[in-house]
């Protein structure tokens, strides 16, 4: 699973605060929280769905000729 460091630590090397990395899942420490993954979500858009929205768009403009 994904976690963020929420300060300095040490899992196979030095991580300092706000590094992303990968540990084994269960894994628990004070010094790092797991990534939520809805906001990463919300953050990226996939290439499919930008796809979709502008076939929308030009769906759109169809009609309103």
């Amino acid at each position: 699973m994904q976690v963020t460091a929420t300060e300095r630590g040490y899992h196979g090397k030095l991580r300092e605060s706000g590094d992303v990395f990968d540990v084994p899942t269960g894994s628990k420490a004070k010094w790092f929280a797991p990534v939520d993954t809805d906001v990463v979500r919300e953050g990226k858009r996939s290439k499919k769905s930008s796809k979709t929205d502008a076939n929308e768009a030009a769906d759109a403009s169809e009609d309103l000729t």
